[in-house]
């Protein structure tokens, strides 16, 4: 595999860290998950409700992962973790900001341990810069970058406030996982390892660059468009036929539009001056979505989307889960869901890796780890500890 060889210290909570660690595991990367029993991966929920082994979220963010728990408020329990990484490549951790420092772990401390280790740091808002210590998570995060407002409706009365999602985890996971290959890369040239600072703010901020440049040229506040966007007509999610059942049509243009007219069957109102230009439909889209509507109510989602991207329209029923697990052709014959034996849950369905690669393809080849359960094997066969060092360590508690 492409990352075979590379070994990779987690030292996180959450999504952000995780799904880095969770990339690089897919790609053949070892790695070691080491959490403690007194305070385990919030994301595996606690102990009195039955569910370190149990959480869909855990599950999902943690499979390819050994897990080794260690008590990191013993001094033993740092040494063997700054033991561990004096063998290792990679660290990712996305703790608040000084927890590293006060474990005697800031970058410049695991350079004396290992001149060209990979330190990735995951915060919310960066680890630099006045607000570095504010306390986030991905839901609040996209309120802050303004993603929130813009998935409002232009008609709401309020924007909408908490989001519940944590996309800016698992941006900032997947761009941390490439900045992590890249430096692997330079490391391989320079000999050089490097501090990665990632803010989760800032990878999901990167992805409204239209809308700060229409600040920044025009002075325009963007505001919110629902599911419209400048330059297509009609765009948006219509009712079929069915129960709560709908579409998606996005049609971009003149020629565009000619097509979607013919494919529609030319209805009357195709000929209305009110739609005769891009800019008049925009101007009258309320109307249009209406008209279109009443088309889209007489068949179902796959007449529509057969009909119309055979147009070279953009066209897509809404889905829900069933209809991916058992009507989506596309995702079947792409392997995208399999099936995993999790030790306390039994078979577990997620997702495989989405990038295929031809030579080093990616695999989910274990399971999510129970809790510690890795810990005596990690000890013996990366710090060669003996039996009796583990069984010590064990009764001192370093090892909870």
């Amino acid at each position: 595999m492409a990352l075979e060889g590379i070994r990779v210290i987690e030292l996180t909570t959450g999504a952000a860290g995780p799904t880095v660690a969770k990339c690089l595991g897919e790609y053949g990367a070892e790695v070691i998950k080491i959490e403690s029993r007194q305070r385990p991966d919030s994301h595996r929920g606690g102990p009195k409700e039955g569910r370190l082994n149990k959480s869909p979220d855990f599950v999902k963010l943690s499979r390819n992962k050994k897990d080794v728990t260690i008590n990191m408020q013993s001094e033993r329990g740092k040494a063997l973790v700054r033991d561990l990484i004096s063998v290792s490549d990679v660290v990712v951790e996305n703790f608040s900001l000084g927890v590293m420092e006060r474990w005697g772990m800031s970058y410049e401390q695991l350079r004396q341990i290992k001149p060209d280790i990979i330190l990735i740091r995951l915060k919310g808002l960066g680890n630099t810069g006045p607000y570095a210590s504010h306390v986030t998570y991905g839901p609040n995060l996209l309120a802050l970058f303004g993603m929130t407002y813009l998935w409002n409706h232009p008609d709401a009365a309020a924007a909408t406030g908490e989001a519940r999602t944590q996309h800016p985890d698992f941006m900032s996971g997947i761009a941390g996982a490439a900045a992590v290959m890249s430096a692997l890369l330079h490391r391989e040239q320079t000999g050089k390892g490097q501090c990665i600072d990632s803010a989760q703010v800032e990878a999901g901020a990167s992805l409204l660059g239209p809308a700060y440049l229409d600040y920044v040229v025009n002075g325009r506040d963007p505001q919110p468009e629902g599911n419209r966007q400048a330059g297509a007509a009609p765009r948006g999610a219509y009712p079929t036929s069915g129960d709560d059942k709908w579409c998606v049509i996005s049609v971009h243009g003149e020629a565009e539009w000619r097509r979607f007219c013919q494919a529609t069957g030319n209805p009357g109102w195709a000929e209305d001056e009110r739609f005769a230009t891009i800019l008049s439909r925009e101007r009258h889209q309320t109307e249009l979505d209406g008209l279109v509507a009443g088309w889209t109510r007489q068949h179902s989602g796959e007449e529509i989307m057969a009909v119309l991207q055979a147009a070279g329209i953009a066209a897509a029923p809404v889905q829900d889960v069933e209809d991916q697990f058992a009507r989506n052709e596309q995702f079947a014959a792409r392997g995208l869901f399999i099936s995993m034996e999790e030790p306390e849950m039994g078979p577990v369905v997620t997702e495989s890796p989405p990038v295929k690669m031809s030579e080093t393809p990616p695999r989910v080849y274990a399971h999510a780890p129970l809790i510690g359960e890795h810990t005596e094997a990690v000890l013996r066969d990366a710090l060669h500890l003996s039996e009796a060092e583990i069984r010590e360590l064990t009764e001192q508690g370093v090892l909870d």
